[in-house]
């Protein structure tokens, strides 16, 4: 939380600082100002409406940071260009936002609405990623109201001194860039089918170098804390799993780096965390919560100490677990479903053999636990009720023969012992023949004084106290009401998936190898096992929260391009200019693609968020350059030189967004968790401007049929 705040102070002063070197001291402090005001305003907004400031919401500011500078950098630019071309101050600051209003509006309204597939998703990564959404609604709305507000207010006090009034009317553009661009311009609209050819040629690159990034779904959290499940296999009982936990406690507080170990057995402690597993409850089985110095302790040393008690624990499951949204036990799990449980061992067995043989892959096991020795009784119901005893009675007697029947507590201090009620044989030792356990009822029983001796002793008087006692509660050999008592092995759990048995086979990737990569080298050869009629196989573990997570992201996508359709649509009354700009879209995948392959980030779950939110600010800078183009030919100005000329007038305002969106999104760059989210949308906006620049105003060319005159 400390660290994100710091990243969000960094991203302002990266912003401002660039503003003021692009546009000037005193246009930048103008444009930096407002960012502070819309920063606080939606902090107070944020407040007043319940949010909470997290790190999703600190990262979501940090990604918003050069989007909210837009509209006001579109606002000064313009003040400025009009102030140049000898208009009064009042007509200047004010028709540039006559003029831009609703076209910066539905900009704004698009870039927001590209989040809004991540706020419907309805599952778990969708929920913790919601406040992105939330954020930039409220942070970018207000940015407009003070764009249009706040900054002509602003610029009217402090820029009048720095102006400069022309009388030539019209704005030159002078220098290496804008001569660069109008070279680059008129190039490609002399040669516009080539220029799409190349544009397509490098499409199809980044497809065939999609296959080559690294691939995830969630990052691990940031933290300084993780945890460690270990598991005996089922018939141990918590003694041995609390004996050993003891010992890894005792030897994890002897290394330096480790602040704090509890210790939990039986199960998953109460829910004091929400990105992470829950065990399912069992003697077998305990956890060891593990405090560390800092996140990058945890992270140097986690591996040490995985191998270190992998070794020294080899008949257990030892696993430490850093917390994510994926809430599977294993990142790798071949799930097969059938009905008989020999043919999913069979299955199973084939596909741990395939995972055995994958150095990609390690910790390799399956969710079935080893059979148990079973205490099989055939119960003689007929035997049983003519000595008055039942089901409920053979299993007391039982219990006590055995574990025993807890019937209390006793307490020393602080510690707690529990009291067990249990039978013993003549010599005080547990009773080796369970035949000869003895069963008593636990209600007193009339059928002991239906014998012919005790009804004459009744008739007579002479049955004793003792007597009558014993024949009302007395005892009978197990084997006088059963007819075999047996021990089978069988399997203490059997797994269900949807209501049919399933058996999955799982593992971990292996160290320095990322799970879909690992999942890819076993992938082909188990799904190549020939399953017999009514078996299937799914694959279950990172590859099923991501497929889910994806479902549901595209899931409502659709709706969100609907409706950016629909406000191009409203704000230029034609189809064929939100076509244009839509037309450009899948070029960002140029630029995510080659910044995932150039710096090694993972394309998981954030960078596809940040693609998505790609869209929205690729559209906003086409419809600021399509209006400006739409201005310009409503004026009578000649077609290629209203396609050239509003490229050049928009060169600023673009690329200073860009500018201020890239750089600003170096402080995330370092973070585990969004620094993937930060590459994405750095590379795809850095070619996204050149798109925005070049490719909008020549596809305007063809869309309309414009000739290069």
């Amino acid at each position: 939380m400390g660290t994100f705040v710091i990243n969000l102070i960094e991203s302002v002063i990266i912003v401002v600082v660039i503003l003021m070197l692009a546009m000037g001291f005193k246009s930048g402090v103008i444009i930096g100002i407002s960012l502070i005001v819309t920063v606080f305003g939606s902090f107070l907004f944020l407040q007043t409406a319940g949010g909470t400031m997290q790190r999703v919401s600190l990262a979501a500011f940090v990604l918003a940071m050069g989007m909210l500078v837009d509209n006001a950098i579109v606002i000064v630019d313009g003040i400025l260009v009009d102030l140049k071309a000898g208009k009064n101050r009042m007509e200047a600051m004010t028709a540039i936002g006559r003029q831009t209003a609703m076209p910066l509006l539905g900009a704004t309204l698009i870039a927001i609405i590209a989040f809004l597939p991540i706020f419907m998703s309805p599952d778990t990564a969708g929920v913790y990623t919601r406040d992105l959404f939330i954020v930039l609604a409220v942070s970018l709305l207000l940015s407009w109201v003070l764009a249009l507000t706040h900054v002509p207010l602003m610029a009217d006090r402090r820029l009048h001194p720095a102006i400069e009034v022309s009388t030539t009317g019209k704005r030159e553009y002078k220098g290496r860039t804008y001569a660069l661009l109008r070279t680059a311009l008129y190039f490609g609209l002399a040669h516009r089918w080539s220029f799409v050819l190349a544009m397509i040629t490098l499409l199809g690159l980044s497809i065939f170098g999609y296959g080559y990034m690294r691939q995830g779904f969630f990052p691990d959290m940031v933290y300084d804390q993780l945890y460690m499940e270990y598991k005996l296999p089922e018939g141990n009982n918590s003694t041995r799993v609390a004996r050993d936990l003891k010992e890894i406690e005792t030897y994890l507080k002897t290394r330096k780096e480790i602040t704090h170990v509890t210790t939990s057995i039986g199960g998953t402690p109460g829910r004091y965390n929400l990105v992470r597993s829950i065990a399912n409850p069992s003697l077998s089985y305990g956890e060891l919560i593990i405090d560390f110095t800092s996140p990058d302790d945890l992270v140097d040393n986690m591996d040490e100490i995985q191998n270190y008690l992998a070794q020294r624990y080899p008949d257990a499951y030892v696993k430490l677990k850093r917390y994510n949204l994926m809430f599977k036990k294993y990142p790798i799990e071949a799930q097969f479903m059938g009905p008989d449980p020999a043919i999913l061992h069979q299955l199973a067995d084939s596909a741990r053999n395939i995972m055995e043989n994958t150095p990609e892959v390690c910790l390799i096991t399956t969710d079935w636990e080893p059979q148990i020795p079973v205490l099989s009784i055939e119960y003689d119901q007929a035997a049983a009720r003519a000595l008055g005893l039942s089901r409920s009675d053979v299993s007391m007697s039982l219990l006590s023969a055995n574990g025993g029947i807890p019937i209390g507590s006793f307490y020393e201090g602080i510690h707690r012992d529990n009291i067990y009620l249990k039978c013993l044989d003549e010599k005080g030792q547990p009773i080796e023949n369970l035949g000869n356990t003895q069963v008593f009822s636990t209600l007193p029983s009339l059928n002991g004084l239906m014998n012919e001796e005790n009804i004459v002793k009744l008739k007579a008087g002479t049955l004793s106290k003792e007597e009558l006692v014993e024949s009302l509660m007395g005892s009978t050999p197990l084997k006088q009401i059963s007819k075999s008592i047996d021990i089978r092995w069988e399997d203490p759990v059997v797994p269900r998936y949807n209501g049919q048995r399933s058996q999955r086979v799982q593992c971990s990737p292996a160290p320095g190898i990322e799970t879909e990569k690992a999942r890819q080298a076993i992938a082909r050869k188990i799904e190549q096992i020939e399953l017999p009629d009514g078996y299937t196989l799914h694959w279950q573990g990172e590859k099923n929260a991501s497929d889910q997570s994806m479902k549901y992201l595209f899931k409502n996508f659709p709706l969100a391009i609907i409706l950016m359709i629909a406000i191009l649509i409203m704000l230029f009354k034609d189809y064929r200019k939100p076509a244009v700009i839509f037309c450009c879209l899948p070029m960002i995948l140029v630029g995510v693609v080659a910044v995932m392959l150039l710096t090694g980030k993972t394309f998981n779950f954030v960078a596809i968020v940040g693609t998505l939110g790609l869209i929205g600010m690729l559209i906003k800078n086409g419809i600021v350059l399509m209006d400006e183009i739409t201005l310009q030919l409503n004026q009578g100005i000649e077609p290629v030189t209203a396609l050239v000329d509003s490229a050049q007038s928009r060169l600023r305002p673009v690329t200073m967004a860009a500018l201020t969106t890239i750089l600003g999104m170096i402080p995330l760059l370092p973070d585990a968790m969004f620094g993937s989210l930060a590459a994405s949308i750095m590379g795809g906006l850095t070619f996204g401007t050149l798109i925005t620049l070049l490719f909008i105003p020549i596809l305007y060319a063809l869309f309309f049929h414009i000739k290069n005159e």
